[in-house]
């Protein structure tokens, strides 16, 4: 039976694309797989595509598994990004922090559980797209 295994694509929109991009790409460390200026960016993050594109912004519905929570968090701090003190949840287990982007949307970081950290869960092949840097 054919189900849902991952989340395929979350789209963020923002009022300034090009300030966005440079932000998931040069600080947050995202790999930009397209991008066409003033209409889409595009990363790859394991198994999810992350989009940005101009428009009214809004609530952000995403996190970003990491390997290691506090030492990203050091890089953020490092790069001048404002984090709130990680936290260990009891129930989940997960270690996380939150942190906003230049648009003021607040955006989750927790720990990986290792199927995550040994890559895209699924294999699948992905080829360069039109516009990917």
């Amino acid at each position: 039976m054919a189900g849902i295994v991952a989340i395929g694509h979350v789209g963020v929109r923002t009022s300034d694309l090009a300030k966005l991009t440079a932000f998931y790409r040069d600080v947050v460390g995202l790999r930009l797989t397209v991008a066409y200026a003033g209409v889409v960016s595009i990363f790859e993050v394991g198994d999810v595509d992350l989009f940005l594109e101009p428009g009214r912004r809004g609530e952000l519905a995403f996190d970003l598994a990491a390997d290691d929570v506090d030492a990203y968090r050091g890089r953020l701090v490092d790069a001048g990004v404002e984090c709130a003190s990680p936290k260990s949840s009891r129930t989940t287990g997960h270690r996380s922090f939150t942190f906003a982007d230049p648009d003021g949307n607040v955006v989750t970081v927790t720990n990986a559980h290792p199927r995550m950290q040994a890559g895209p869960s699924r294999g699948r092949s992905r080829s360069r797209r039109p516009g990917a840097r």
